[in-house]
C-alpha cells in the first residue's frame, strides 16, 4: 500500500508561487466573532463584529508565507481550503511580522465551518484559477 500524502490544512496560490501548509504545521485553528484593539494612549480595549478564523502555523511555514508575499504586494493570492478558494486577499504589506494570519468570514457559523475544514485538512493539493 503507498503512503498516502499528508493532509493540507490551507494554501497560499499565486501564479508567482504556492504555499501548502499541512496540518501537522499547524499550532492553532480557532474561529472568533470579533476582533479586539487596544488603544495604545488609553489602554482601553475595544470589540468589533469581525467573524474570521485565527491561525498559526509553525515559523517555517509562516517564513514560506513571508517570502511568497514580499513577491506580491499589490496583487491578489488566493487563500485555498479543500480545493475551494475562500479568500483572494490583496496583499498590502507581506505577511512577515506576526506569527498568525486571519481569514475573514460571514459570520461566526461560517468561521466555525471553516477552522473545521483546515483542521481536518484535505489530501488534494487543488489550485484556483486566476
Amino acid at each position: 500500500m503507498a503512503p498516502q500524502a499528508e493532509e493540507i490544512a490551507v494554501s497560499f496560490v499565486h501564479p508567482k508561487g504556492r504555499v501548502d501548509i499541512p496540518v501537522s504545521a499547524l499550532d492553532r485553528v480557532q474561529a472568533y466573532p470579533t476582533v479586539r484593539f487596544r488603544n495604545s494612549e488609553t489602554g482601553a480595549v475595544r470589540e468589533f463584529p469581525d467573524p474570521h478564523v485565527e491561525i498559526c502555523a509553525a515559523k517555517e511555514f509562516r517564513d514560506r508565507i513571508c517570502e511568497l508575499t514580499k513577491n506580491v504586494v499589490g496583487e491578489a493570492t488566493a487563500i485555498v481550503v479543500d480545493c475551494r478558494t475562500v479568500s483572494k486577499p490583496i496583499v498590502r504589506e507581506p505577511l512577515c511580522t506576526k506569527p498568525r494570519f486571519n481569514i475573514s468570514a460571514n459570520d461566526l457559523a461560517e468561521a466555525d465551518a471553516l477552522a473545521q475544514s483546515i483542521r481536518r485538512g484535505s489530501n488534494r493539493a487543488c489550485a484556483p484559477s486566476f
